[in-house]
């Protein structure tokens, strides 16, 4: 992306990474920062070889084949052909990799179940089969960013970036479904335990201190989304309270330590309400401290999105664009 940035968009990036204080490191095909090792109730997970900083791109890598489906719960009569299609297309070295994932065998189409169960992870060429475990508090965020791979044919990579400082021996955690993060610890086990069939026993669903401080933190999460939702679009007073529920959910997921993509879609949220504001308002009378917040707004979601995807990605482009609003 560098070749294509503005001198602004440079200025930016550069800004975010002196505030992240992001370390230069080596990139993962430099230096393996993890391996596989068996985890005592887990099978094999990943834990880390070294120290490794808060922002490191750990793992790269294009998958053995990919499948673009556009429907919600079940698999479609078009995407199963099409995952068909694509599994007799692999090597029978390929299949064979394929064939050591996890499959619970609660159906007769096993390679779907596969499919359905392990579609978030990743193979590593010089370790057999790489699982990332999962976390409700994770350390690590994977990703599909499409513009990664060969310069004349971007083909897409998977790409794993750690969120926050990770000692060495810890393991390698991400969110299997993040998109819930708002969710008690019954529900969280009863989705993860109905698509990838096991329970989750995390620091956060666990009934000591840990997990009964997230349970608090996940409840004042849903009741803060709650009054965001029934305020949003409104254009009198009102609209204060979508800005103040706002900042309240952006600090408890810091307090639970969630970090993508929620605290990135919070914090374009809020530049977008400061920047309405601020168009409300005669130009002339430009009220400096709400273009100052949307700025500070805009930048917090860069460098969350900096943090997880690294600056190569579709989104840092579009964060880059918003700030250039101003």
């Amino acid at each position: 992306m560098a070749g294509n940035l503005s001198d602004r968009d440079r200025h930016e990036l550069k800004r975010a990474h002196d505030e992240l204080n992001l370390a230069p490191v080596l990139r993962w095909f430099e230096f393996q920062y993890y391996h596989v090792v068996p985890i005592l109730g887990k099978g094999q997970g990943c834990r880390a070889r070294t120290y490794i900083p808060r922002g490191t791109c750990i793992h790269e890598e294009k998958p053995l084949f990919s499948v673009k489906r556009v429907e919600t719960g079940g698999m479609s009569p078009a995407t199963r052909q099409r995952l068909t299609h694509e599994l007799n297309r692999l090597r029978p070295d390929q299949y064979q990799q394929f064939l050591t994932l996890t499959c619970p065998g609660r159906s007769n189409d096993q390679d779907q179940e596969r499919f359905e169960v392990n579609n978030f992870q990743m193979i590593i060429e010089d370790a057999g089969f790489t699982r990332f475990n999962h976390s409700c508090l994770p350390n690590a965020w994977f990703n599909w960013n499409p513009l990664l791979g060969d310069e004349r044919r971007p083909a897409g990579r998977l790409t794993v970036y750690t969120v926050r400082n990770i000692q060495m021996g810890e393991e390698i955690l991400v969110d299997y479904q993040n998109t819930n993060c708002y969710e008690g610890r019954i529900t969280r086990r009863r989705n993860l335990h109905r698509d990838y069939a096991f329970n989750c026993n995390c620091d956060a669903c666990g009934y000591r201190q840990r997990g009964q401080l997230s349970e608090e933190r996940r409840a004042a999460m849903r009741a803060a989304e709650a009054l965001r939702q029934a305020n949003q679009g409104q254009h009198n007073g009102q609209r204060w309270n979508l800005r103040d529920s706002t900042l309240r959910l952006r600090e408890l997921l810091d307090q639970e330590g969630i970090v993508y993509p929620q605290k990135a879609t919070l914090s374009g949220e809020l530049a977008e309400w400061y920047y309405r504001e601020l168009r409300l308002k005669n130009p002339l009378n430009l009220d400096l401290n709400l273009h100052d917040l949307f700025l500070e707004a805009s930048r917090a979601r860069l460098k969350t999105e900096l943090l997880c995807l690294g600056e190569n990605s579709d989104e840092i482009r579009l964060s880059l664009d918003a700030t250039a609003r101003m």
